[in-house]
């Protein structure tokens, strides 16, 4: 077991080894720690040592037919009990009476009656209703390890009564009290009691439970012994809830501290409070004593709950406020690409656009060896379109002109609008052949097409192009731009020779 105190607490723990009044455990109580201990506990031998306390037997005969753990069938005799209750949970149980009268016959009666006694009940209530919802294995001895948590208070009152008296004569919330226990002596509580659970040998889990409750582990460790501190710490904060008459604790605080620690959302931890509260009635009859009253009980879960419950609507409410502030800039951000990449006027692919998909294609059709049209297209003589008709008329053939182009093309091809009347084709995998058929069927198209003015006027609309092909086995490409100025060079032919027509340049073989 790691050492609990630090070196500034040296004198706490001298005060502690050598006060003779300190609680301690029955001869009873040890040999069933003894048997907690062992990894294979016999039945009968814990029957037998139970049977040694008759009352203490009773406790445990009377709890395998509570309400907590009332089966099909009752329990008459010890062994029935443990055969109910299953020889773990009997051990827990037996060690969780021997341990409460620990508490309750300390030298600090009203003290503990008032404060520590209803908190440890409450806390090992808490501790087990959490470790059933997180899905804890044994769910009964994290109820021991909640009783304990706070056992410390007891051992620093006895051993230190002076000072500890100081800190604690107002009665001070839990949180507080560890905060002047800090500054008083160097450590707090849990690490005083996690010193006398080792003292009285109880198994290493219930130790490291107490002396990591005040310091819970970060959130997100999935192993069961690493979230035992988490569960007690979180549990205690409960307890303070049903304790709080003066209303210091605010269930939002414990819903936070829920979700940080052990990822519990609102619901879980009010189907908690509400498992933990209709308990309280139970519990109170098997530990002979009084908690809080059924009726303050239920309040303070009624309370919680609708804290909880606006609290979680606000917290969807934002959810949503957020997915949609979200969607709203995921929506802004494709406009805003799809305005960066498009022409504004046509709604074709603009000049930065075609320079990206242009470097992209070619680099694929040289690693790959396949073919890669380049097309350029002008429209003839349209400076006249926009002289005659006005530049508005001319903006809207263009568009109309643009359109064509794009729906007799396929969905991997590119075209694109490359300045003024001028567009650029990009045709991936397309060889020469094809490629003319290709720019014969949009040069065609254009020219049959029935364009009209604002007037109702027909407008003659027709096309220059100029293509050039990559492929392998010609000779070797520099690089896209070389594809162009070679498509620029087979346009400027394709006007020389009378416009309206198709002309390829010809690379030659390598």
């Amino acid at each position: 077991m790691t050492e609990t105190f630090g070196p500034s607490s040296d004198d706490v723990r001298a005060a502690l080894a050598y006060c003779p009044n300190l609680p301690s455990l029955s001869s009873v109580a040890v040999k069933v720690v003894q048997l907690a201990r062992e990894p294979d506990p016999d039945a009968t031998q814990l029957a037998h040592t139970l049977s040694q306390d008759p009352a203490l037997a009773s406790r445990v005969l009377r709890t395998s037919n509570s309400p907590l753990y009332a089966q099909r069938r009752t329990a008459r005799t010890l062994h029935q009990a443990i055969s109910i209750l299953g020889l773990n949970t009997t051990i827990t149980v037996a060690l969780s009476f021997a341990l409460a009268d620990s508490l309750r016959t300390s030298a600090q009666a009203a003290y503990v009656n008032d404060y520590v006694w209803r908190r440890s009940l409450l806390g090992a209530m808490a501790s087990r209703e959490i470790g059933q919802t997180i899905g804890h294995r044994d769910p009964e001895s994290l109820f021991l390890a909640g009783l304990m948590q706070d056992i410390g208070i007891l051992a620093l009152q006895t051993a230190l009564p002076e000072r500890y008296g100081a800190i604690t004569n107002d009665r001070p919330t839990h949180q507080t009290l560890i905060e002047r226990e800090r500054q008083a002596f160097g450590c707090d509580h849990a690490q005083a009691g996690a010193w006398l659970l080792a003292q009285w040998h109880l198994p290493d889990y219930l130790i490291e439970a107490v002396a990591g409750s005040h310091a819970a582990l970060s959130p997100g460790r999935k192993e069961q012994r690493a979230r035992l501190p988490c569960v007690v710490s979180l549990a205690s904060t409960v307890a303070e809830l049903f304790l709080a008459g003066d209303g210091h604790v605010d269930p939002g605080d414990v819903a936070s501290e829920a979700g940080q620690l052990l990822d519990l959302d609102g619901a879980a931890l009010t189907e908690a409070l509400d498992r933990i509260s209709e308990q309280i009635p139970s519990t109170e009859a098997l530990f002979e004593t009084t908690i809080v009253s059924a009726t303050y009980a239920a309040g303070v879960v009624d309370q919680a709950r609708e804290i909880l419950t606006t609290r979680q609507l606000e917290m969807i409410r934002q959810m949503a406020a957020r997915e949609q502030e979200a969607c709203e800039l995921e929506e802004s951000t494709r406009q805003w690409r799809e305005t960066a990449h498009r022409d504004r006027l046509t709604g074709l692919n603009n000049r930065w656009h075609l320079d990206q998909r242009l470097d992209g294609e070619f680099a694929l059709a040289r690693d790959n060896q396949w073919p890669l049209t380049v097309a350029f297209i002008d429209l003839d003589h349209f400076k006249a379109v926009n002289d005659r008709h006005g530049h508005l008329t001319g903006d809207r053939i263009l568009a109309e002109a643009a359109k064509i182009l794009a729906v007799r093309l396929r969905d991997g091809d590119c075209v694109a609008r490359y300045g003024g009347e001028e567009f650029i084709v990009l045709l991936p995998g397309t060889d020469r052949e094809h490629a003319s058929m290709v720019m014969e069927r949009l040069r065609s198209a254009l020219e049959s097409t029935r364009f009209m003015s604002d007037d109702g006027h027909p407008i003659e609309v027709t096309a220059s192009i100029g293509l050039t092909v990559f492929e392998p086995g010609t000779r070797e490409v520099d690089g896209p731009s070389t594809l162009v100025r070679e498509a620029d060079r087979a346009l400027y032919d394709a006007k020389e020779r009378g416009r309206n027509r198709v002309e390829r340049f010809l690379r030659q073989s390598a």
